[in-house]
């Protein structure tokens, strides 16, 4: 190359080489990265025009595709609920060994935090990021997915480009709940579910229906009320339930730490349990175990959750290290199977 044509070269930018390809830069770092599929027609084009303009960006493209910050981001919702830590203890059983250390983000459940916290873990330059809100949509990670950063959605329904979803079979899991409670006798049957009528929840309340209208029951909309996903959601979603002219017999409890604070209520009303009432929740926290009564619930697993995601966002780790122009391979759902945890509360 002359020494003009090498004057040129340095003057040209990745937006001029975008600009002239009718793509935008972060195509043209995906080409170079090979962070992202992109069309072999889109690559061929960018080459092209890379070659045309004389721009050699050998040593941006090794740097985009090899420098790591050996940091995984997980964004949870409630860093107190026990479910989220051992989500944690099991990524790390399975990214630690590797080099990888994992930071980890609280939003408390707010849609503003969650963005702005994604936001945030993009411009710290982090190699992947488990999201784990209580409402988990592909929109809420974009930002992540358009820097070229490998997701797991834990919690979603659909697998998109670019985000993996791993999550409880939460139909299936309010299914088997409602027909275990039916089958130890109980027919009136509440519900304590989150404040919104979206997300696992809310399949959860499906399945609950659905195995209501299986046993010839009917569906009563009075039984569900919406509260936090806390412990005070459970002791205020219970007061209201048994306020009702006929209080259910048992109820449902959209998690654990939901479902301890019910057993608060039916304590302090001198209730017994499960005799007066059954109480029931979901996930299988360690705490389910050691309350009095023990409480029966729906087995989640958080730490196999955990190791899932890990050994899933390591895969994707792995594609991003190989030679430019690999497609990466089919995003992922993975539903965990639900099954009771029989104790004493139901």
């Amino acid at each position: 190359m002359t020494g003009e044509g090498s004057a040129l070269a340095k003057r040209v930018a990745i937006s001029d080489v975008a600009a002239r390809a009718g793509v935008s830069p972060t195509t043209v770092s995906h080409v170079l990265s090979g962070r992202r599929h992109v069309s072999e027609v889109t690559r061929a084009r960018v080459r092209s025009v890379m070659d045309e303009l004389g721009w050699e960006p050998n040593q941006l493209a090794r740097s985009l595709r090899m420098q790591r910050t050996q940091t995984i981001a997980l964004i949870v919702p409630d860093i107190t609920n026990p479910f989220y830590p051992s989500v944690a203890r099991g990524l790390l059983d399975v990214v630690t060994e590797p080099g990888y250390q994992v930071l980890i983000g609280n939003t408390d459940g707010s849609s503003q935090a969650e963005r702005d916290l994604v936001a945030r873990m993009v411009t710290r330059s982090v190699d992947a990021m488990v999201f784990a809100g209580y409402y988990s949509k592909a929109s809420d990670v974009t930002a992540a997915v358009e820097a070229g950063i490998p997701v797991a959605l834990m919690g979603g329904r659909r697998a998109s480009p670019g985000i993996d979803v791993l999550s409880s079979d939460d139909l299936a899991a309010g299914e088997i709940a409602t027909r275990y409670l039916i089958g130890r006798g109980y027919h009136r049957i509440g519900f304590i579910t989150g404040p919104s009528g979206d997300g696992p929840p809310a399949d959860r309340v499906k399945g609950y229906r659905r195995a209501l209208t299986s046993a010839g029951l009917r569906f009563n909309s009075q039984l569900i009320v919406r509260e936090e996903f806390s412990r005070a959601g459970g002791t205020a979603g219970l007061q209201k339930l048994l306020e009702l002219r006929k209080p259910p017999r048992a109820v449902l409890c959209t998690n654990d730490m939901v479902a301890i604070g019910a057993l608060d209520v039916a304590r302090a009303r001198g209730l017994r349990v499960p005799d007066d009432l059954a109480v029931m929740g979901f996930d299988d926290i360690e705490a389910a175990a050691l309350i009095s009564p023990a409480l029966t619930t729906i087995a989640g697993d958080p730490r196999e959750q955990g190791r899932a995601v890990g050994r899933v966002l390591l895969g994707r780790l792995e594609e991003t290290g190989r030679l430019e122009g690999t497609a990466a391979s089919l995003p992922q759902r993975i539903l965990f199977a639900p099954s009771v945890v029989p104790r004493e509360s139901a």
